[in-house]
């Protein structure tokens, strides 16, 4: 299993950016914790002189962007999760500690992407997302994982291994995974085995992991929750579509206000000239638009003119609700 940990890096009192990262990169290359180096590998960077790649792409990025305070230079992670965390977009080196009982990795990748124009940028439940790939990478590998505490439970229980009934009974049971045997069959190839069966395990471990957070332990309650997650998506894509209607209603409403507003004195003096034609073919475009209001409202059944500042709360209430259904 993996435990994982994002770290942010940042400038420390009294140090510059590059002896900082200097720092850093030397801790994690330490060759007493990396048997020598031969536990060190790197992507889109030298190891020997990461620190000045870095820095470099820093100084490109700070000719396009402001430095922020505490600006954050590198991100500390576990090994496997480098590669997906940062979808290839920024350099890293990866060094395996061995100096102690627990064999742990580190990488430290730039905060800067490749392309010296954007910036890693921390965010809510970033740790969330980091366990959630290390937890899929370690299915993938065969490898347990740690078992999340259950909120409302303080009991032991455990997950089933990869050779367990249910997990077996999931296998068979997914719709998603691919029948390689069938496709061998009509004339694929070696190669589209090997990916057939890499792209199998990643979705059973996506599966596993499902089940697993949601203690989800037989057929009938998988079954169960589907049902109810189903009812639930029903109930919210109406929820999601009463909402789109109202809020057209409102937008539609205070463009016939305004405009009702606009042309009203237009009107009162059309209607004065006992609905002269000359006076019409003068204010046509008024008058019709003050007509077009008038009909919406009656549409809408509207029997009192609401206030544009009513209408743009009931707005936002509607809007909160929609995105909440979201």
């Amino acid at each position: 299993m993996a435990a994982t940990r994002l770290i942010p890096l940042h400038e420390n009192k009294g140090k510059t950016v590059a002896k900082c990262l200097k720092d850093r990169t030397d801790y994690v290359k330490n060759d007493e914790k990396t048997n020598d180096g031969e536990f060190i590998s790197s992507y889109e960077c030298n190891p020997e002189i990461v620190d000045q790649e870095f820095y470099s792409s820093r100084q490109e990025y700070l000719k396009q962007h402001r430095a922020a305070k505490h600006d954050v230079i590198a991100y500390q992670i576990g090994y496997e999760l480098a590669m997906k965390f940062t979808k290839g977009q920024h350099a890293f080196i990866v060094a395996t500690h061995t100096d102690r009982a627990h064999i742990h990795n580190h990488i430290v990748f730039n905060s800067v992407n490749l392309s010296s124009n954007r910036k890693f940028r921390d965010f809510y439940f970033s740790g969330l997302a980091l366990q959630k790939i290390s937890d899929q990478l370690c299915l993938e590998h065969g490898l347990s994982v740690i078992k999340p505490r259950p909120y409302s439970e303080r009991e032991k229980k455990s997950y089933p291994k990869r050779n367990s009934k249910i997990f077996q009974n999931v296998y068979r049971k997914v719709d998603m995974l691919i029948d390689i045997q069938k496709k061998m069959s009509e004339g694929k190839g070696e190669g589209y085995r090997r990916w057939a069966k890499t792209f199998n395990v990643k979705a059973m471990a996506k599966v596993l992991l499902f089940l697993q957070e949601h203690d989800i332990r037989d057929i009938d309650t998988l079954r169960q929750k589907a049902d109810e997650a189903s009812n639930r998506f029903d109930e919210l894509s109406e929820r999601i579509k009463s909402a789109d209607k109202r809020l057209d209603e409102i937008k539609a409403l205070k463009m016939h206000i305004i405009n009702y507003g606009r042309t009203k004195e237009i009107y009162v003096a059309y209607r004065n000239s006992g609905y002269s034609k000359k006076y019409y073919e003068e204010h046509r475009a008024d008058i019709i638009t003050h007509k077009e209001a008038k009909e919406a409202f009656s549409s809408l059944d509207v029997k009192k003119l609401p206030k544009i500042k009513e209408l743009n709360q009931e707005y936002g209430e509607v809007l909160a609700g929609k995105i909440e259904a979201y």
